[in-house]
């Protein structure tokens, strides 16, 4: 969980999160963890949790670099992946 939590704390860090921000919404995430059945954080969950907090669009794209932190090492942010695939940027 730690490792998750973590990961989450990058991601929240990249998309200029202030730190106090940053640790009320990890404790929150904790909390709801602790009080769930699950053996790791997943991201269907953390979209879960964050939803009422971030919105339907935030929590998802949050959810969605966690999963891509988690299978790849690292993210893109949805712009960076756009200019990445940008005609114009090449």
């Amino acid at each position: 969980m730690e490792k998750d939590l973590e990961i989450l704390r990058n991601i929240l860090m990249e998309l200029k999160y202030t730190p106090h921000y940053i640790d009320i919404l990890i404790n929150h995430v904790k909390k709801e963890f602790e009080k769930s059945t699950l053996g790791r954080i997943t991201p269907n969950f953390l979209y879960t949790v964050l939803l009422f907090e971030e919105g339907r669009s935030i929590a998802r794209d949050i959810a969605d670099y966690f999963e891509d932190y988690k299978k790849k090492g690292s993210f893109k942010t949805k712009i960076q992946n756009h200019l990445d695939t940008s005609r114009w940027m090449k």
